[in-house]
């Protein structure tokens, strides 16, 4: 029997912190379990890792692997916001710092004392911020956020 998880932004941070240092087999494949579970692996997979998250955290979470799917939906639902992040926003990068597109998303975990941007994401690396392969907690300079999806959470 499964354990029921409440909908809450503690359990989506708890979930997505357990998955750090999980890694694609083979490297450089985009093969693992969060596209797998999504009926997509073996593509980039930044967003799968958010979907599973958050599923597991006992959301809904829009079925897409494509970051200005999800960004549009949260738009049309009000539920976007471009700045005043807070932690278990799904933020949308452009590493070009256009803020033109949305190339790569992870989980906002907190905010240093500078204004860094603390996240954990799927599909990175210190070789390849949008395609590594990797989940890994890392530190976003704010100029490469696009904008956020704001889950409706129960404080």
């Amino acid at each position: 029997m499964k354990t029921l998880v409440p909908k809450t932004r503690d359990a989506v941070l708890a979930i997505a912190a357990w998955q750090i240092g999980v890694t694609e087999s083979p490297a450089g494949s985009n093969r693992q379990k969060y596209g797998l579970t999504a009926g997509q692996n073996g593509v980039p997979w930044c967003l799968w890792f958010v979907w599973w998250v958050f599923r597991e955290a006992g959301f809904s979470l829009y079925k897409t692997g494509s970051c200005t799917t999800l960004a549009n939906r949260y738009k049309a639902a009000g539920q976007w916001v471009a700045s005043g992040f807070k932690p278990g926003d799904i933020l949308m990068f452009d590493f070009s710092g256009k803020k033109s597109k949305t190339e790569h998303t992870g989980i906002l975990e907190s905010i240093d004392k500078d204004g860094n941007l603390i996240t954990i994401e799927g599909n990175t690396g210190t070789g390849n911020d949008a395609n590594g392969g990797t989940v890994m907690r890392r530190t976003r300079s704010p100029k490469y956020v696009t904008g956020a999806c704001r889950p409706g959470y129960n404080m």
